[in-house]
C-alpha cells in the first residue's frame, strides 16, 4: 500500500475518524454544558491534527502522558472512547479517569499511561521531567509527552523543567500549543 509521509491510507482515515470525533465530542459536550449537565468545558477544537500527530508516535500503556485539559484528541489518539471522554464530563462514578472527582476534561487513564492533572497551569511540566529522570535512571526505554498551550510557557516551572530536561537529557517531549489564548496562572 502506498504511504503518505510514512503513514498508509488507512492510519491516516484513523487519525481523521478521530479528529472527527474529537470535534463531535466537543459540540456535543457544549450542548450539555448549557443544558447544566457540567459546570466547566475546555475542549480541543482546533488542536485535533497536532494532538493525533502526538498520539501516533506514543505507546500506550509504555509511554506516560502529562496532558492538559485541551488534550481531548490527544487522549482519543491513545484509546481512551468518547463514553470515558463523556463520563469524566459528566463527573461519573465510572469515570476511569478520577471516579467522577476530578473536574471535566481533566483527564487520567492508568491503562494509558495518562497522569491525572491539576488545574494550575503549568504543573505538569516538572511532574513528566521527574518522571522521565526516574525512568531514565531504571533504564527503562520509555518516553514522556507532556503538553499545554503557549501561556504556561511565561511560568517559571516551564523553564525549570526545561532546564531538568536538558541537564539530565530526559527522555520527554514538550509539545506546545499556541491558541493564542494565552491562560496562564
Amino acid at each position: 500500500m502506498a504511504r503518505l509521509h510514512g503513514f498508509t491510507k488507512t492510519q491516516i482515515l484513523d487519525v481523521f475518524r478521530k479528529m472527527a470525533l474529537s470535534r463531535r465530542l466537543d459540540e456535543k459536550m457544549l450542548i450539555l454544558l448549557r443544558q447544566g449537565k457540567s459546570f466547566f468545558h475546555i475542549g480541543a477544537s482546533g488542536h485535533e491534527a497536532a494532538q493525533l500527530a502526538a498520539a501516533v508516535l506514543i505507546r500506550p500503556g509504555e509511554d506516560w502522558s502529562y496532558p492538559y485539559y485541551r488534550d481531548g484528541a490527544y487522549c482519543i489518539g491513545l484509546g481512551m472512547t468518547a463514553r470515558e471522554q463523556l463520563l469524566c464530563f459528566l463527573s461519573r462514578a465510572d469515570d476511569p479517569n478520577s471516579g467522577g472527582r476530578q473536574m471535566p476534561q481533566h483527564y487520567g487513564h492508568k491503562d494509558l499511561r495518562i497522569v491525572s492533572q491539576s488545574s494550575p497551569t503549568g504543573t505538569q511540566f516538572l511532574q513528566a521531567v521527574g518522571t522521565a529522570i526516574a525512568r531514565k535512571m531504571e533504564e527503562k526505554k520509555d518516553v514522556v509527552y507532556v503538553s499545554s498551550g503557549e501561556g504556561t510557557t511565561s511560568q517559571g516551572d516551564f523553564h525549570e523543567a526545561l532546564n531538568w530536561a536538558s541537564n539530565a537529557k530526559a527522555p520527554v517531549i514538550f509539545h506546545i500549543q499556541d491558541n493564542e489564548y494565552a491562560i496562564s496562572t
